[in-house]
Protein backbone atom coordinates (compact mmCIF):
# COMPACT_ATOMS: atom_id res chain seq x y z
CA UNK A 1 0.00 0.00 0.00
CA UNK A 2 2.76 2.43 0.93
CA UNK A 3 4.64 1.70 -2.30
CA UNK A 4 1.53 2.31 -4.40
CA UNK A 5 0.85 5.55 -2.51
CA UNK A 6 4.34 6.92 -3.19
CA UNK A 7 4.10 5.96 -6.85
CA UNK A 8 0.88 7.96 -7.13
CA UNK A 9 2.54 10.95 -5.43
CA UNK A 10 5.49 10.80 -7.82
CA UNK A 11 3.17 10.63 -10.82
CA UNK A 12 1.21 13.66 -9.59
CA UNK A 13 4.42 15.60 -8.97
CA UNK A 14 5.62 14.86 -12.49
CA UNK A 15 2.32 16.10 -13.92
CA UNK A 16 2.58 19.29 -11.86
CA UNK A 17 6.09 20.06 -13.13
CA UNK A 18 5.01 19.44 -16.71
CA UNK A 19 2.01 21.73 -16.27
CA UNK A 20 3.63 24.78 -14.71
CA UNK A 21 7.23 24.55 -15.93
CA UNK A 22 10.31 24.92 -13.73
CA UNK A 23 13.05 27.45 -13.22
CA UNK A 24 16.55 26.19 -13.86
CA UNK A 25 19.92 27.89 -14.61
CA UNK A 26 21.39 26.78 -17.94
CA UNK A 27 18.82 24.01 -18.43
CA UNK A 28 18.72 21.75 -21.48
CA UNK A 29 15.83 19.82 -23.00
CA UNK A 30 15.39 16.18 -22.01
CA UNK A 31 15.37 13.57 -24.77
CA UNK A 32 11.84 12.40 -25.45
CA UNK A 33 10.16 15.30 -23.62
CA UNK A 34 7.64 17.67 -25.17
CA UNK A 35 9.35 20.49 -27.12
CA UNK A 36 9.75 23.56 -24.95
CA UNK A 37 11.34 26.99 -25.06
CA UNK A 38 13.51 28.45 -22.29
CA UNK A 39 13.09 32.06 -21.14
CA UNK A 40 14.82 34.04 -18.39
CA UNK A 41 15.10 37.68 -17.28
CA UNK A 42 18.14 39.96 -17.30
CA UNK A 43 17.35 43.10 -15.28
CA UNK A 44 19.85 45.90 -15.96
CA UNK A 45 17.58 48.89 -15.26
CA UNK A 46 18.47 51.61 -12.78
CA UNK A 47 15.00 53.17 -13.15
CA UNK A 48 12.80 50.11 -12.69
CA UNK A 49 11.41 49.20 -9.27
CA UNK A 50 11.16 45.58 -8.17
CA UNK A 51 9.08 43.89 -10.85
CA UNK A 52 7.22 40.74 -11.86
CA UNK A 53 7.65 39.48 -15.43
CA UNK A 54 4.92 37.60 -17.27
CA UNK A 55 5.45 35.73 -20.54
CA UNK A 56 2.09 34.74 -21.92
CA UNK A 57 0.11 33.77 -18.84
CA UNK A 58 3.12 32.58 -16.84
CA UNK A 59 5.09 34.53 -14.24
CA UNK A 60 8.72 33.65 -15.03
CA UNK A 61 10.30 35.98 -12.43
CA UNK A 62 8.87 37.66 -9.37
CA UNK A 63 10.02 40.60 -7.25
CA UNK A 64 13.37 41.04 -8.98
CA UNK A 65 15.53 44.15 -9.22
CA UNK A 66 18.71 45.13 -11.02
CA UNK A 67 21.30 43.75 -11.42
CA UNK A 68 19.91 40.27 -11.87
CA UNK A 69 20.09 37.32 -14.24
CA UNK A 70 17.47 34.72 -13.38
CA UNK A 71 17.39 31.04 -14.19
CA UNK A 72 15.47 29.80 -17.20
CA UNK A 73 11.78 28.95 -17.15
CA UNK A 74 10.38 26.18 -19.38
CA UNK A 75 7.43 27.34 -21.50
CA UNK A 76 5.43 25.97 -24.44
CA UNK A 77 6.89 27.46 -27.66
CA UNK A 78 4.76 30.24 -29.15
CA UNK A 79 4.60 33.90 -30.06
CA UNK A 80 3.87 35.37 -26.63
CA UNK A 81 3.33 38.79 -25.05
CA UNK A 82 5.80 39.95 -22.41
CA UNK A 83 4.45 42.20 -19.67
CA UNK A 84 6.23 43.77 -16.72
CA UNK A 85 4.42 44.80 -13.55
CA UNK A 86 5.86 46.67 -10.57
CA UNK A 87 5.40 44.41 -7.57
CA UNK A 88 1.82 44.61 -6.21
CA UNK A 89 0.71 46.78 -9.17
CA UNK A 90 -2.34 45.83 -11.24
CA UNK A 91 -1.26 47.63 -14.41
CA UNK A 92 1.72 46.71 -16.55
CA UNK A 93 4.30 49.45 -17.11
CA UNK A 94 6.13 47.77 -19.99
CA UNK A 95 4.86 45.51 -22.75
CA UNK A 96 6.61 43.79 -25.65
CA UNK A 97 6.42 40.41 -27.36
CA UNK A 98 8.66 37.67 -28.68
CA UNK A 99 8.59 34.54 -30.78
CA UNK A 100 9.85 31.80 -28.49
CA UNK A 101 10.62 28.78 -30.66
CA UNK A 102 11.02 25.17 -29.58
CA UNK A 103 14.45 24.27 -28.17
CA UNK A 104 15.56 27.92 -28.21
CA UNK A 105 16.71 30.05 -25.27
CA UNK A 106 15.81 33.70 -24.81
CA UNK A 107 16.32 36.52 -22.31
CA UNK A 108 13.86 39.29 -21.51
CA UNK A 109 16.35 42.15 -21.21
CA UNK A 110 15.23 45.12 -19.09
CA UNK A 111 17.14 48.36 -19.67
CA UNK A 112 16.58 52.06 -19.16
CA UNK A 113 14.91 54.33 -21.70
CA UNK A 114 15.20 58.03 -20.80
CA UNK A 115 13.63 58.30 -17.34
CA UNK A 116 11.73 55.03 -17.58
CA UNK A 117 12.61 51.50 -18.72
CA UNK A 118 11.98 49.08 -21.55
CA UNK A 119 12.25 45.38 -22.41
CA UNK A 120 13.68 43.63 -25.42
CA UNK A 121 13.97 39.92 -26.18
CA UNK A 122 17.46 38.51 -26.79
CA UNK A 123 18.24 35.16 -28.37
CA UNK A 124 20.73 33.20 -26.25
CA UNK A 125 23.25 30.66 -27.52
CA UNK A 126 21.89 27.18 -26.89
CA UNK A 127 24.77 25.11 -28.29
CA UNK A 128 28.02 24.37 -26.44
CA UNK A 129 31.14 26.39 -27.14
CA UNK A 130 33.71 24.72 -29.43
CA UNK A 131 35.87 22.05 -27.80
CA UNK A 132 38.37 23.64 -25.41
CA UNK A 133 36.64 27.04 -25.54
CA UNK A 134 33.95 28.95 -23.68
CA UNK A 135 31.48 31.29 -25.37
CA UNK A 136 30.88 34.64 -23.64
CA UNK A 137 28.54 37.54 -24.43
CA UNK A 138 28.84 40.94 -22.75
CA UNK A 139 26.00 43.36 -21.93
CA UNK A 140 27.55 46.77 -21.15
CA UNK A 141 25.17 48.76 -18.93
CA UNK A 142 27.61 50.97 -16.99
CA UNK A 143 26.96 54.51 -18.31
CA UNK A 144 28.75 56.24 -15.42
CA UNK A 145 31.92 54.32 -16.18
CA UNK A 146 31.87 54.99 -19.92
CA UNK A 147 33.75 52.85 -22.41
CA UNK A 148 35.57 49.90 -20.84
CA UNK A 149 38.18 47.29 -21.71
CA UNK A 150 37.66 43.69 -20.59
CA UNK A 151 40.39 41.24 -19.66
CA UNK A 152 40.41 37.55 -18.79
CA UNK A 153 43.53 37.42 -16.64
CA UNK A 154 45.05 33.95 -16.04
CA UNK A 155 45.72 32.91 -12.45
CA UNK A 156 48.97 34.40 -11.17
CA UNK A 157 49.13 37.08 -13.89
CA UNK A 158 48.44 40.83 -13.92
CA UNK A 159 45.97 42.46 -16.24
CA UNK A 160 48.72 44.89 -17.27
CA UNK A 161 50.58 41.87 -18.70
CA UNK A 162 47.46 40.58 -20.47
CA UNK A 163 45.73 41.56 -23.67
CA UNK A 164 42.16 42.83 -23.55
CA UNK A 165 39.62 40.51 -25.15
CA UNK A 166 37.44 43.59 -25.83
CA UNK A 167 38.45 47.26 -25.98
CA UNK A 168 36.34 50.42 -25.92
CA UNK A 169 33.08 48.64 -25.13
CA UNK A 170 30.50 51.43 -24.97
CA UNK A 171 27.49 51.60 -22.61
CA UNK A 172 24.40 50.14 -24.23
CA UNK A 173 26.37 47.55 -26.22
CA UNK A 174 25.31 43.92 -26.53
CA UNK A 175 28.11 41.89 -28.05
CA UNK A 176 27.94 38.70 -30.03
CA UNK A 177 29.19 35.56 -28.29
CA UNK A 178 33.00 35.39 -28.29
CA UNK A 179 34.93 32.12 -28.14
CA UNK A 180 37.74 32.21 -25.56
CA UNK A 181 40.10 29.37 -24.54
CA UNK A 182 38.88 27.72 -21.32
CA UNK A 183 40.92 28.09 -18.14
CA UNK A 184 41.04 29.73 -14.72
CA UNK A 185 40.75 33.50 -14.97
CA UNK A 186 39.87 36.69 -13.14
CA UNK A 187 37.49 38.91 -15.08
CA UNK A 188 38.86 42.47 -15.03
CA UNK A 189 37.05 45.61 -16.23
CA UNK A 190 39.08 48.78 -16.84
CA UNK A 191 37.92 52.18 -18.15
CA UNK A 192 39.32 52.56 -21.65
CA UNK A 193 42.74 54.17 -21.53
CA UNK A 194 43.05 53.82 -17.73
CA UNK A 195 45.63 51.78 -15.82
CA UNK A 196 43.55 50.98 -12.71
CA UNK A 197 40.87 48.29 -12.74
CA UNK A 198 37.32 49.20 -11.67
CA UNK A 199 36.37 45.57 -11.21
CA UNK A 200 38.34 42.37 -10.58
CA UNK A 201 36.54 39.09 -9.93
CA UNK A 202 37.72 36.18 -7.86
CA UNK A 203 39.41 33.42 -9.86
CA UNK A 204 36.79 31.56 -11.88
CA UNK A 205 37.25 28.13 -13.44
CA UNK A 206 35.79 28.12 -16.96
CA UNK A 207 35.54 24.69 -18.58
CA UNK A 208 35.25 23.88 -22.26
CA UNK A 209 31.76 23.98 -23.72
CA UNK A 210 30.37 26.52 -21.24
CA UNK A 211 28.29 29.45 -22.48
CA UNK A 212 28.01 32.59 -20.32
CA UNK A 213 26.43 36.06 -20.39
CA UNK A 214 28.20 38.80 -18.41
CA UNK A 215 26.24 41.90 -17.39
CA UNK A 216 28.39 44.96 -16.58
CA UNK A 217 26.72 47.60 -14.39
CA UNK A 218 27.64 50.64 -12.32
CA UNK A 219 27.41 50.22 -8.56
CA UNK A 220 25.00 52.93 -7.45
CA UNK A 221 25.35 52.51 -3.70
CA UNK A 222 28.79 50.96 -3.39
CA UNK A 223 31.94 52.70 -4.58
CA UNK A 224 34.37 49.85 -4.05
CA UNK A 225 34.31 48.38 -6.61
CA UNK A 226 32.49 51.01 -8.71
CA UNK A 227 31.54 48.36 -11.29
CA UNK A 228 29.82 45.04 -10.81
CA UNK A 229 29.68 42.06 -13.19
CA UNK A 230 26.83 39.57 -12.96
CA UNK A 231 27.43 36.25 -14.73
CA UNK A 232 24.58 34.18 -16.13
CA UNK A 233 24.88 30.49 -17.00
CA UNK A 234 23.47 30.09 -20.51
CA UNK A 235 24.63 26.50 -20.96
CA UNK A 236 26.72 23.91 -19.09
Amino acid sequence: MKLAFYRIRLALAACFVAAVGILCPGCQSVTGSTAQTLVRVIDASYNAPAVDIHVGGTVIASNIASPNITGYAFLPPAALPVTIFPVNAKAATVQTSGTFLASQQHSVYITDFNSTYQATVLTDQNTPAPSGDISVRFLQQAPLSGNVDIYFVPDGSKFSDSKAILSGLAPGTTTAYLNIPAGTFSVVVVPSGATAAKYTSQSIVFTGGQVRTMLIVDQQLLTNPPINVVIGNDLN
